[in-house]
């Protein structure tokens, strides 16, 4: 019986530890870390979410239609990303639009559905922030389809500096400058590419809660005589309620030297409704 005893107590002193919590002592003695996860010969890696930065941006819709004399419907879509991390500032947009409508066919004398708009186009760009300042190194593609602009395609690439010149919680002003090449296809087939340089002014300012105000223009200036482009878009957004808002805007886009009797300057005018996220 007293052998039984003696056997009890020795398990008692072995087991007792393992079955108590850590204490905050153990934590500094090294055993663990603040978030629990074991510290020794093999260390559990553990990716901070800190590391993948922050993610925020919208997605704005517009729809028409149109009855009676002139029947026709066209949608458009725009969705802007833009992803903060440490090192890395990188944004994205994606647009898309595109319109059908009722013409009038005089050999048959119906109203045939035809695609009177069609336009889409990506653009992506990645900073690389210097470690002091506002300053950093950029890098850019573009792509846009038109099918009755001045160009059916232009697409573009270009690398240089950029210098977010004010920042004040999130307003802010961007100027971007560096050389580059573009390609571009007109509407009876010819195509060109040569070297551009390309430039670009980015402000967002908030009026009052709710609402802000945002203005980009980018140019793409031929080096070699070509066709140079022009793109200024400003937009005024006012939060309906929660994460829906009502966003006007006016984007005008001009090509120095259009083909034929094409115009120059295209304009569109859109009242959209726009989803944070």
């Amino acid at each position: 019986m007293l052998n039984q005893v003696r056997v009890l107590v020795l398990l008692l002193v072995v087991l007792l530890p393992a079955m108590l919590p850590v204490s905050a002592n153990d934590d500094a003695d090294g055993n663990s870390d603040g978030d629990g996860v074991a510290v020794g010969d093999s260390p559990t890696f553990e990716l901070p979410l800190e590391f993948l930065g922050t993610i925020g941006g919208d997605i704005e819709l517009g729809l028409l239609i149109n009855t009676g004399n002139t029947e026709a419907h066209s949608i458009r879509i725009n969705s802007e990303l833009s992803h903060e991390m440490e090192y890395f500032r990188n944004k994205y947009q994606v647009y898309g639009r595109i319109q059908r409508s009722k013409v009038l066919n005089a050999s048959t004398a119906q109203n045939d559905d035809v695609t009177t708009a069609k336009r889409y186009g990506i653009t992506g760009q990645s900073n690389y922030k210097f470690l002091i300042g506002r300053q950093s190194l950029f890098g850019r593609g573009a792509y846009l389809y038109d099918m009755f602009g001045a160009f059916k395609v232009q697409s573009s690439l270009a690398v240089g500096y950029a210098n977010r010149v004010y920042e004040m919680q999130a307003n802010y002003i961007d100027l971007e400058t560096g050389p580059g090449f573009a390609h571009q296809r007109s509407a009876s087939g010819r195509t060109n590419t040569g070297l551009i340089w390309f430039l670009a002014f980015n402000m967002e300012q908030k009026i009052y809660q709710g609402s802000s105000f945002k203005q980009t223009f980018e140019g793409s200036v031929s080096l070699d005589g070509a066709n140079s482009t022009f793109v200024s878009r400003s937009s005024l957004t006012s939060q309906l309620f929660d994460k829906l808002s009502m966003r006007f805007s006016f984007t005008a886009r001009h090509n120095s030297r259009p083909e034929g009797d094409l115009k120059t300057m295209d304009t569109e005018t859109a009242a959209s409704l726009v989803y944070t996220f």
